[in-house]
């Protein structure tokens, strides 16, 4: 059916002008491109986006922007589809209506109509002759996207629900048998005591608003609409304050999202500024959205903030979509920082292990007796004090860190830690004894978890910082202080061999693939217990 929908859409674009109508308008050229483009979105079955294309079109001819020959182009275009897209015959000849108005011999072209087409068009022509409306065609169309309010003068069709905290757009058309001079729309939403009003906008051939987002809290608001004449008298309503429409309001869509003809659907608020609806204090408070102009489609502007939601300015008028950002993006952006995967350093640091009471010593040998008793504690050539006072004793080591980034903020690592100052893996033998093993006397191998908590990650440039935690096996063996009489060397304090740690990393990188830093480690020895902190620089490279 794809051709067939294509030849029907095909004879919304071929018309022929009248003599009176030659004259181009100034936006002819921007509505004759937006056709082509909902051409082209036809072609490929998209009927919701073509008709929305064709709405811009319209929008874009609005105020003599386009000539009438034009502007009829696009209304009849505007019924084809409606007719042959959507099988709604109701509206579609409404738009043919607005066609033959404009230009008197507009037509689609007879090679390429449906009969249904056909109907319709010559339904048209009977409105337009004789004034008034015709008996519709035995066509019934599928759904109706308009419906008459109460009064049967404002046509509109309210939307069957809306996400929380996102503005909801409300579109009215009045019927054109009466003069409206302004249309207001009033809202409440759940927790407000009363009805807020607020004015409407020309949009398309009707009027529309934006119900703002500090309104829109579930489970539903409500709102009614109210059109005037010049003397301030109602002409037409939808709903009123006692009989409102009412409107779901919901976490997740189960209905495409609405919007005002011409307009993309309106964003969830940002929580950038607080708001509550009037009357309304408390945690259900929403937020409000940054203020924006009331520049339509095609007019004239110097700056995005002129134009209205959903529109940007682009060459120094209002076109379709939001501008670009400019601030600082999360590394998915592709203009923020490449985040790295791969990263190598080698460093060299300082601990301060805490040491107090009656440690172990890794030189001490405990001799006993025949009944197994302690008859003296002996550390060979070194001395190892039986009581020590509270305080901090330095090590001195060389770190080697390699980490695998998963993602640009976790990754993980394996990292060395070889103390050069500590007591060798096997203890001499002393007098009464004999020489034993002391594993891990001077390496701590540990496994860690990072995260990266600045805004592009593990960034292959610039300032990084990062948490970790992990574990692992060794020892840290740190040496008590002599006093300064004692000429002998001092005893090695024996700690661990499990380790847990925590700590923080800041590193600066640059493009050519280094990086340098440092970082801090809370290290705690189980179940032979040691505290200590370590403190490390380092340098390295990452890919």
């Amino acid at each position: 059916m794809s051709w067939q929908r294509t030849a029907v859409f095909l004879a919304a674009l071929a018309f022929v002008p009248s003599t009176a109508n030659a004259q181009q308008g100034p936006r002819d050229r921007a509505a004759r491109s937006l056709i082509t483009d909902a051409v082209e979105e036809y072609q490929n079955l998209e009927i919701d986006r073509s008709l929305e294309r064709l709405q811009n079109a319209v929008r874009t001819c609005a105020n003599n922007g386009c000539s009438p020959a034009m502007t009829a182009r696009v209304h009849m275009a505007i019924g084809i589809v409606q007719v042959g897209g959507q099988q709604n015959t109701t509206a579609g000849v409404e738009s043919m209506v607005r066609a033959l108005q404009l230009d008197a011999n507009a037509q689609p072209d007879a090679m390429l109509v449906t009969p249904e087409i056909s109907a319709a068009f010559r339904q048209a022509q009977g409105q337009v002759a004789g004034g008034g409306r015709t008996p519709p065609v035995n066509t019934p169309p599928v759904n109706t996207p308009r419906r008459p309010s109460s009064g049967g003068e404002l046509l509109h069709t309210p939307a069957p629900e809306q996400l929380a905290n996102t503005p909801l757009p409300v579109y009215v058309e009045p019927s054109a048998t009466f003069s409206v001079e302004h249309v207001y729309v009033y809202y409440k939403g759940n927790g407000m005591r009363s009805f807020e009003r607020r004015e409407m906008s020309r949009a398309a051939n009707g009027y529309g608003a934006e119900i703002p987002c500090a309104a829109m809290i579930a489970p539903s608001m409500e709102y009614y609409v109210t059109a005037v004449d010049a003397n301030t008298q109602v002409v037409a309503t939808v709903g009123s304050e006692t009989s409102p429409v009412q409107v779901s309001i919901v976490a997740r869509r189960s209905h495409p999202a609405p919007s005002l003809p011409g307009r993309t659907p309106p964003e969830t608020c940002a929580a950038d500024t607080e708001e509550c609806p009037p009357g309304m204090t408390g945690p259900q408070c929403r937020t409000r959205p940054a203020a924006r102009g009331n520049r339509g489609l095609g007019d004239p502007c110097a700056s995005n903030d002129e134009c209205g939601e959903g529109l940007h300015c682009d060459a120094g008028a209002c076109g379709v979509g939001e501008a670009a950002s400019t601030e600082p993006t999360e590394p998915t952006d592709p203009r923020a920082p490449r985040a790295s995967r791969f990263s190598f350093d080698l460093g060299a640091g300082i601990g301060a292990a805490f040491l107090t009471g009656r440690p172990s010593y890794a030189e001490q040998r405990l001799l006993v007796n025949s009944s197994g008793q302690v008859v003296r504690r002996d550390c060979g050539d070194v001395v190892c004090y039986q009581t020590i006072d509270p305080g901090f004793a330095p090590t001195f080591f060389l770190a080697a860190n390699v980490r695998y980034n998963f993602t640009p903020r976790i990754g993980a690592a394996v990292v060395a830690r070889f103390q050069f100052d500590s007591a060798p893996w096997t203890i001499a033998a002393t007098s009464g004894g004999s020489a034993r093993s002391n594993p891990f006397a001077n390496l701590l191998l540990m496994g860690r978890l990072y995260y990266a908590f600045t805004p592009h990650g593990f960034a292959t440039s610039g300032f990084v910082a990062s948490a970790f935690g992990g574990g692992g096996v060794g020892q840290i063996e740190p040496k008590p202080a002599l006093p300064s009489t004692e000429t002998r060397e001092g005893a090695h304090v024996l700690s661990g061999y499990g380790n847990v740690h925590a700590g923080a990393r800041v590193e600066y990188a640059v493009r050519n693939g280094f990086h340098a830093g440092a970082e801090v480690a809370l290290q705690f020895m189980f179940p032979t217990f040691l505290f200590n902190i370590d403190t490390t620089v380092f340098l390295g490279f990452h890919l």
